[in-house]
């Protein structure tokens, strides 16, 4: 992603690092209020098991209370002493009446655990393992006495027994106390926490069934929902438990011993969350606000201040503008920023930029007159020194036909014209195809593709040049249609290792190419007029083109050997693009091409006999050169012919 202005990256800036610090800081304050919320609510928690711990002892004490009540009733002790059953149970339905709640059930058993009344008509005639193992832990204890909670019916009873002295034991008396919805709701009111009390069934298959058999929740379906998400396995850590979408800390504790029946009997301490949640919302609420007021008072000093910045850049931007445009601004007296910091050295330092480009401006100027704009960029590139490097480049020589005669018959200034025009459209085409004009050549013009710049296909643009200069001359000699004169262009090419750089002395230079190649192609050119073609094209060029070959039609011209060489060069005709061609040109390349064959191989009766048919259906130049060569050659063949023909004349 880009940011165009400094003071959008002031702001993406602000941003990263306002941005974290600020979640930082408020995940920590999260963080911190939730493990107070966690612990306050384990505060709650751990008072309601105290409580609830404090509600079961203190019942318990009024139970045996209530119990010793009645072991001193002389009426009761006499009854007692004489068996007399109803009188019994008459009296400890008339205790239970007047404990005020205090106690829910009596029970007598006696010391053989056979029961003698039953206030709740609990159908067993003596006292079932529960019960038996209440009165064994009464046995063990000092006093007699013991407590626990036992399932009467189907709700828990906190049951205590003590033994009955007349004067010596002769039963054991039970008071129970159920642990009801009344119970839990007393709870509850004491603890501001809901009280729940679970009873957990052994089945025959082994498992366990949970039920909610009293609890501070009115609602079936929340007490439903308790049993079924409370896990029993782990009483030491608090657990969160979402009942109708309000979540809960829960805490539950086991108030039955293990042996007494198979029964478990739970009491569960919950406390909502709702009041701390809404704190922490609103915690957070105030977190975001004071979040969202930061970010935007730190914004609006970002934006100040990136204008501080901003707007003298712009300034400083505007004037680099101007000079990219080429407006120096010779009349700028003052820099665009006055200022005396940073910002005011950069625009002092702009405006000297722009004078030194306004003076390389100038010199720039004068040597694209005289150079090539490349040369000049190379020139001015780097601090010029004799000397030069190595480079594969393609070489074009193109010249005018006949012009030395059309200078004799002609004004200097209409030569000048013709010559100026002429060359302009050689320069035009040779600089589109990213060629550099070396040298004019009088009447012509040197032109170097791979030097000072080096592109991949300057063979090919060399190639493309000399089909295009070919190309132009009807519109160059409708350019000259006033000078009433005709031109012909000839061009050379050839591809080869040169040396690149500049020559001349150390205070006057010339960057130029030299080297073999470069006598080649001038050479090449020149043998244009000897075969009487447009354009001659070394086949060193013709093979760097690689594929590229196919775009255009070539004519083997000859096997020539030019004074001071050793080697032949292949020599090629450029007829043109393939899609400019005709059918009947193909088929006059491909005869002649035949020709050449017998020419080379010395069959020169064959090769006259299909020279002088291609002359008589069309009279071509070139042709005519064979044949008088053939001519001579018939009448006196060299002794070591092998189709190399050597050019004495050619320099």
């Amino acid at each position: 992603m880009r940011f165009p202005s400094i003071q959008s990256r002031f702001i993406l800036l602000m941003l990263i690092f306002l941005l974290p610090t600020l979640s930082v800081i408020y995940w920590f304050v999260a963080r911190e209020n939730i493990k107070y919320t966690d612990q306050t609510i384990n505060s709650y928690l751990d008072i309601g098991v105290q409580v609830f711990d404090f509600n079961l002892a203190e019942h318990s004490n009024t139970l045996l209370t209530i119990s010793s009540a009645l072991t001193r009733d002389w009426g009761f002790r006499n009854a007692f002493g004489a068996a007399d059953t109803e009188t019994i149970l008459d009296a400890a339905r008339n205790l239970l009446d007047r404990s005020n709640g205090a106690a829910g059930l009596m029970l007598i058993a006696d010391m053989q655990g056979e029961v003698i009344v039953d206030t709740e008509n609990q159908g067993f005639n003596s006292l079932t393992g529960p019960w038996r193992a209440v009165v064994n832990q009464a046995v063990l204890h000092p006093d007699g006495l013991a407590d626990g909670v036992l399932m009467v019916g189907s709700m828990p009873y906190l049951i205590t027994v003590s033994p009955l002295f007349l004067p010596t034991p002769v039963a054991w008396i039970f008071a129970g106390f159920p642990l009801d919805n009344n119970f839990v709701s007393l709870i509850e009111q004491s603890t501001a926490s809901d009280i729940s009390i679970i009873q957990s069934q052994l089945q025959e298959s082994g498992a366990r069934t949970t039920s909610v058999v009293a609890s501070s929740f009115a609602s079936n379906q929340v007490q439903q929902e308790l049993s079924v998400q409370l896990d029993l396995s782990d009483s030491t850590e608090t657990q969160r438990i979402a009942l109708q979408g309000e979540t809960y800390g829960t805490r539950f504790r086991q108030i039955n011993a293990d042996d007494i029946g198979d029964d478990r009997v739970y009491a569960v301490i919950q406390r909502s969350y709702r009041e701390n949640e809404e704190n922490l919302a609103v915690l957070r609420q105030r977190l975001l606000d004071f979040a969202i007021a930061v970010i935007c008072l730190c914004l609006v000093a970002v934006i100040l201040l990136a204008r501080s910045f901003s707007k003298p850049i712009m300034r400083i931007a505007d004037r680099v503008v101007q000079i990219q445009r080429g407006d120096y601004g010779s009349h700028q007296s003052l820099p665009v920023v006055t200022s005396g910091d940073e910002l005011g050295s950069l625009a002092v330092a702009v405006e000297n930029m722009s004078r030194g480009l306004a003076e390389k401006e100038k010199v720039r100027d004068l040597l694209g007159k005289v150079v090539s704009d490349r040369v000049a960029n190379e020139l001015l590139r780097k601090k010029p020194e004799l000397g030069g490097e190595e480079r594969v480049v393609s070489i074009l020589f193109a010249d005018i036909t006949g012009f030395t005669n059309l200078s004799e018959k002609l004004p200097p200034e209409q030569v000048l014209s013709i010559l100026n025009t002429c060359l302009e459209k050689l320069c035009q085409i040779i600089e589109k195809n990213n060629g550099v004009v070396d040298k004019f050549t009088g009447d012509g013009v040197m032109a170097v593709f791979g030097a000072p710049i080096e592109y991949p296909d300057d063979c090919l643009n060399a190639v493309k040049t000399a089909a295009e200069i070919r190309a132009s001359l009807p519109l160059i000699n409708r350019l000259l249609t006033e000078q009433r004169v005709n031109l012909d262009l000839r061009v050379g090419v050839h591809s080869g290792k040169v040396v690149a750089g500049n020559t001349g002395s150390s205070s006057r230079l010339n960057y130029t190419v030299i080297g073999d190649a470069v006598n080649l192609a001038a050479r090449i050119e020149s043998m244009t007029r000897t075969y009487k073609v447009g354009a001659l094209v070394s086949a060193d060029s013709k093979h760097t083109l690689g594929s590229a070959e196919s775009l255009f039609v070539w004519r083997e011209v000859d096997w020539v050997k030019v004074k001071g060489r050793e080697s032949a060069v292949t020599l090629y005709e450029l007829a043109g693009l393939r899609t400019d061609v005709s059918d009947e040109d193909l088929v006059r390349i491909e005869s002649f091409h035949e020709a050449l064959g017998y020419y080379r191989s010395g069959y020169w009766d064959a090769a006259l006999d299909i020279f002088e048919r291609l002359n008589r259906d069309d009279k071509e130049a070139i042709v005519d050169v064979f044949i008088s060569r053939i001519q001579r050659l018939n009448g006196l063949p060299p002794a070591d012919w092998n189709g190399v023909y050597a050019h004495q004349d050619i320099l």
